[in-house]
């Protein structure tokens, strides 16, 4: 109870700051002398509980120690003891967070951020929500094989395509005789890639509002469809991701998508990465698959009422992303895949932060840029294949979708 009540009263002090702060900038000018008393013994009353904090932290830990030594505790009890310990540190991360995106610069926040070359280094736990909230937007990413480590990272495989392995009866005292396999690797690298969130100051002077949640979410929605698109489309001379895909199969169309040609390219991928595997592409694409009809007017695509009216296709979950490009002329509207097979992604958990706090005073907004390193590659190729559409102008095709974008 003395630790949470500390906690409160810090709280309160730095409320009453950032009280003492709005009120001189929604008049627009400088603290009066009472008003930089009264905000300077708030400061100084922080650094004292900060001390006082850190001791009385100190002080538990090492009573829990004399504790544990009289009455060894269970693997269930320490679990827990490491649980709410782990949740403490959140909590006071989000805390020290939220103080230094209001411009509350106090010796506790001092000492947690750190100085990175890019900015400040947020606490673990705080990156570590963001890495979540990214993998909870995107699936692809989520799904793929992470290698989160600094530095080029070469990743050795087994060539498919070059690689026949067999069985095959043999004799005693006989040699097996194996068939080669063929080895190659992907490098991995780090592309420098930064997000702007912009954040209303009339949010961040509200001390009810959750501030933190807010850096977390604009950033993470960034990244999430920054990421689908650098993973399934690439771009030139930086992340490749999917485009290097060699399975694409070709439409006989550049503006509408055919029952076959979905067919075609699930079947593309080999039967033993279909565990796992599920469809990619824009929510205008599913809607042109969705219209297909037979020849009596039934719909040749229905939804899994069993899970909550998701969409399928043959089967298979599809998943639509923004980052996917429109039906059209030589476009790749569609990718099938299996992410933990196909792609091999690096992103350095490590996230940095600046915090831009007069740049955006103009527009009533503080900035905060998130940093980090990523890269992503096709690891098997045998996992992972496209819709590619026609480069000529389309012929008539009966039975095919009209609701392709020209």
């Amino acid at each position: 109870m003395y630790l949470k009540q500390l906690r409160e009263k810090r709280s309160a002090k730095v409320k009453r700051m950032q009280e003492i702060l709005a009120g001189a900038k929604g008049e627009n000018r400088a603290m009066s002398e009472e008003e930089q008393k009264e905000f300077d013994e708030a400061e100084a009353e922080i650094a004292d509980l900060d001390k006082t904090i850190t001791a009385a932290e100190k002080a538990k830990e090492l009573e829990q120690q004399e504790t544990d030594k009289d009455d060894p505790e269970d693997e269930d009890k320490v679990k827990d003891k490491k649980d709410q310990d782990g949740e403490n540190r959140a909590e006071d991360d989000r805390r020290i967070f939220a103080d230094y995106i209001r411009g509350v610069v106090t010796g506790e926040n001092r000492a947690d951020m750190t100085l990175g070359e890019n900015g400040a280094v947020i606490p673990t736990t705080i990156a570590n929500e963001i890495i979540k909230k990214i993998k909870d937007i995107s699936p692809v990413y989520n799904d793929a094989a992470h290698y989160n480590v600094k530095g080029t990272l070469s990743i050795p495989y087994v060539d498919e395509e070059g690689t026949s392995l067999a069985v095959a009866y043999a004799d005693e005292f006989a040699e097996l005789e194996g068939e080669k396999e063929k080895f190659a690797s992907i490098e991995l690298g780090g592309f420098l890639a930064g997000v702007l969130a912009k954040i209303s100051k009339s949010l961040i002077n509200n001390s009810d509002f959750d501030i933190v949640e807010e850096v977390e979410t604009q950033i993470a929605e960034a990244f999430a469809l920054w990421l689908d698109h650098e993973m399934l489309v690439g771009t030139v001379g930086k992340i490749t991701g999917a485009s290097t895909s060699t399975k694409k199969i070709q439409s006989e169309s550049t503006s509408v998508i055919s029952f076959d040609d979905i067919i075609k390219l699930k079947d593309a991928i080999k039967a033993a990465h279909q565990t796992g595997a599920y469809f990619v592409m824009r929510d205008t694409t599913l809607t042109a698959i969705r219209l297909l009809k037979d020849k009596n007017g039934r719909y040749l695509v229905n939804d899994d009422v069993t899970e909550e009216g998701k969409p399928t296709i043959l089967g298979k979950p599809v998943y639509t992303s923004d980052a996917m490009p429109e039906i059209g002329k030589g476009s790749e509207p569609i990718v099938y895949l299996n992410p933990s097979k196909a792609l091999a992604v690096k992103l350095t958990e490590d996230m940095e932060l600046q915090v831009l706090q007069e740049k955006y005073a103009t527009q009533h907004v503080v900035g905060v840029v998130g940093w980090t390193e990523v890269d992503a590659k096709i690891k098997n190729q045998q996992a992972i294949a496209s819709l590619k559409m026609a480069e000529a102008q389309e012929e008539s095709h009966e039975g095919r979708s009209t609701g392709g974008i020209a």
